[in-house]
């Protein structure tokens, strides 16, 4: 069976399903806080808005204009497509990575990997939102770097996304979704 039907097989059952949206509609939520389109502050109500053509625009290396600011109390949201599509995708990816690892660490017998290998195999899932957000999260640490570097981080983002896949696809060529109780 491809990994594609195994991956289906999988998602056709409703824990597994809420558990991958679950996990990356999460994931998306601490990408768009990293990336400082969504933030807790804010003070009144007020909706913005600009040419849709801006959001092609870049503001960084991977990080694109916002179109619409809306503002709540105690909630700001910069909606900027491009960075909520690399985000969904991403996240998607991710929540996909960790619930195909929570399967096969809570039901061994259905993956060819031991439960440690299942959890190392989650670790691109996890590490993956480093690659879009590692400037900010740096210059949180207060660390300088060379403009070389901060170059480097243009890569990142499509490495990680290979990795999600490339990890989602080995874990499932491992997985036997039949052995799955009903």
């Amino acid at each position: 069976m491809s990994a594609w039907h195994k991956l289906r097989r999988l998602l056709s059952r409703p824990f597994y399903r809420r558990l991958a949206i679950g996990l990356g509609g999460g994931y998306l939520l601490l990408f768009l806080i990293a990336l400082q389109d969504l933030s807790f502050s804010g003070q009144g109500m007020r909706l913005l808005t600009t040419e849709w053509t801006r959001m092609f625009d870049r503001t960084g290396t991977m990080t694109f204009e916002p179109i619409l600011q809306l503002t709540l109390p105690g909630v700001t949201l910069l909606l900027s497509p491009l960075n909520v599509l690399i985000g969904g995708l991403l996240s998607g990816l991710a929540g996909l990575n960790l619930a195909v690892t929570y399967l096969a660490y809570k039901h061994p017998h259905a993956c060819r990997f031991n439960r440690s290998t299942g959890i190392v195999a989650s670790l691109p899932a996890l590490l993956a939102g480093g690659a879009c957000c590692a400037p900010t999260v740096v210059l949180l640490f207060g660390l300088q770097m060379s403009s070389l570097f901060i170059t480097a981080f243009q890569v990142l983002l499509p490495i990680a996304a290979v990795l999600l896949v490339g990890t989602l696809k080995l874990i499932l060529d491992r997985t036997d979704t039949n052995q799955l109780a009903a």
